[in-house]
């Protein structure tokens, strides 16, 4: 297991007057950049909320102050490089962003960085979360190679690994970390396959029977998402199928009713959580019927007693229904002519969409370097340009210029919810989608240059040329 987080072994017991968290950082290569923090709203969308920004200085150091209420993960963002750090009441961080990686650099979004936290205390719950994971990783890497060759040698030791993380924490008293530790266990050891190891039902009646839902750790939503994975693939018979009727109509009493039935579904709490799981999974795998997924989800966020799925399902269609970076594109109907396409339906090639005015002027004036692009990338990169609709015909001059664009046109009445969708607020703009049908940038960089001199070409270039780099 990689870690993302660099423990320095540097420890300091500093009290902490303040309720507030404070957080002093160093970026040297982001400097006047703007780096923000982000709540995980909930683990089943991943939508963030913003808690807090604020400005890297010119000498590449910043610092936050914020009340954090109860320890949960975080996520840092500057430029297009992420980290996910906990915080908790109190608590004080010293933290350092690597330098910015150039390789690949124009191809990825969302890079993960390795922050390195200096002066942990040992109290904190980074400091414990870290040195935990450490010693599992190192565990299993010395074990695993009796896994086939002794299964009775291999069990044991596992036992004896889970007795001493219980000696060795029976004293700590964090319900967080303490739940972080068993789901862990859970995931990376119990899930490991081998003779002996738990059944699905020990893992139910152990990590979910009449236990409470820890929606705000993420070592218990990984945990869950391994379990109920594309569960709906799991049900059979004639349940599956009445299941696929009832979601397609967007019944959710009779889906619940379906679900009901299954021996891991008996909780109302815990049946509804895996319904909305399923929703997401399904809802780009063209399986079921997209407007019953929609249904659905707006009957739960608008009905549901439970505040924390009514969020999820609220998040869930936020996502489906608004262009993200980062996230899955949202799905859209390019309609040119007679012909209709889903712009998913483009397999196995980035996208690079462009929102055009054959009026604006701006538009007008990069139709040349578009074009050369075109002729330059066209084979490999797919173009689709996107423009309003008008009640009277465009102008001689303004249809001259939508026939100069040669590839995939859709038009649409700016009244269309497409342009609130996809976030376009004015002409010419673009946005760049990558091979696996997820947001890689919006705005991204047009055909020709901004205030520092880049264009779109440099990008396009490394996407069809990263493997020769690799």
């Amino acid at each position: 297991m990689i870690k993302k987080l660099i423990l320095v072994f540097l420890v300091s017991f500093q009290f902490v007057a303040s309720t507030q968290v404070l957080i002093r950082g160093m970026a040297y290569s982001y400097s006047n950049q703007k780096i923000s923090i982000y709540k995980i709203d909930d683990y089943i969308s991943n939508h963030e909320t913003l808690v807090k920004e604020t400005q890297i200085d010119s000498n590449g150091y910043f610092i936050f102050s914020l009340e954090i209420p109860q320890i949960q993960k975080y996520i840092l963002r500057v430029k297009d490089a992420y980290a996910g750090l906990y915080l908790q009441n109190k608590a004080r961080y010293t933290i350092e962003i690597p330098e910015e990686e150039t390789s690949f650099s124009n191809l990825s979004t969302n890079k993960e960085l390795e922050l390195t936290l200096i002066d942990l205390d040992s109290t904190d719950i980074n400091y414990k979360i870290l040195g935990f994971e450490a010693w599992m990783d190192s565990y299993i890497s010395e074990i695993y190679y009796t896994k086939e060759s002794d299964h009775g040698d291999f069990i044991r030791k596992i036992r004896t690994f889970k007795e001493e993380v219980e000696k060795y924490y029976s004293k700590d008293t964090c319900t967080f970390f303490r739940d972080f530790l068993s789901y862990s266990i859970g995931q990376n050891i119990e899930n490991l396959q081998f003779i002996g190891a738990p059944s699905a039902q020990d893992k139910f009646d152990f990590y979910f029977k009449n236990q409470a839902i820890l929606y705000k750790n993420d070592a218990y939503m990984t945990y869950f998402d391994g379990f109920y994975k594309k569960y709906l693939f799991q049900l059979t018979g004639t349940k599956a199928n009445d299941l696929y009727v009832s979601i397609a109509r967007g019944d959710l009493y009779l889906t619940d009713s379906l679900l009901r039935i299954d021996q891991y579904l008996k909780e109302d709490k815990l049946r509804q959580l895996v319904l909305l799981n399923i929703l997401k999974e399904e809802y780009y795998s063209n399986y079921l019927p997209k407007s019953g997924i929609l249904s659905l989800l707006e009957q739960i966020s608008n009905n549901s007693i439970i505040a924390e799925h009514a969020q999820i399902a609220k998040n869930l269609l936020i996502n489906f229904n608004t262009a993200s970076v980062g996230f899955r594109f949202p799905e859209i109907v390019l309609k040119e002519n007679k012909d209709s396409i889903l712009l998913s339906s483009i397999k196995g090639k980035y996208i690079y969409v462009h929102a055009f005015d054959p009026r604006n002027p701006t538009c007008i004036k990069e139709i040349g370097a578009l074009k050369k692009l075109y002729d330059k990338y066209g084979k490999q990169i797919e173009f689709v340009t996107i423009y309003p609709a008008v009640e009277k015909a465009y102008s001689k001059i303004e249809q001259r210029n939508l026939d100069a664009l040669n590839w995939k046109k859709s038009s649409y009445k700016l009244t269309d919810p497409i342009w609130k969708k996809l976030q376009i607020i004015s002409f010419p703009y673009y946005l760049l989608i990558d091979d696996s049908y997820y947001l890689l940038s919006s705005p991204a960089l047009s055909p020709i240059p901004n205030g520092n001199y880049q264009t779109i070409e440099k990008i396009l270039y490394d996407i069809i040329h990263q493997n020769d780099k690799e």
